[in-house]
């Protein structure tokens, strides 16, 4: 069992990652880069990643990075974090989150 949770927005951003990956740098990129992004999500879940409050608005909201991707996700009452998106640092990160929050 996984130590974080993956929303269905998260999962379909991690399609678009593989999607792109693939198509601009390959399969070896693709695999590195994905792996890398488990041990982030990994390193969050055991709070070896520290996260950094993202609005005061939502304060269970946090972000960290990995490489070119902000990974939002929530730590509150649930023992695991819940990943809500991994969103490329050039894309509106706004206008997504606000999306996924309602």
């Amino acid at each position: 069992m996984l130590p974080y949770v993956l929303t269905a927005d998260a999962e379909q951003d991690l399609l678009e990652v593989a999607r792109y990956t693939l198509d601009h740098w390959g399969s070896d990129m693709l695999k590195q880069y994905r792996d890398g992004l488990k041990e982030a999500f990994h390193a969050i879940a055991t709070k070896a990643l520290p996260g950094r409050s993202f609005s005061s608005t939502f304060p269970h909201l946090l972000v960290a990075k990995y490489r070119y991707h902000y990974i939002f996700y929530i730590q509150g009452a649930s023992p695991k974090p819940v990943i809500i998106g991994i969103i490329h640092e050039r894309r509106d990160i706004v206008t997504r989150l606000k999306e996924r929050l309602g």
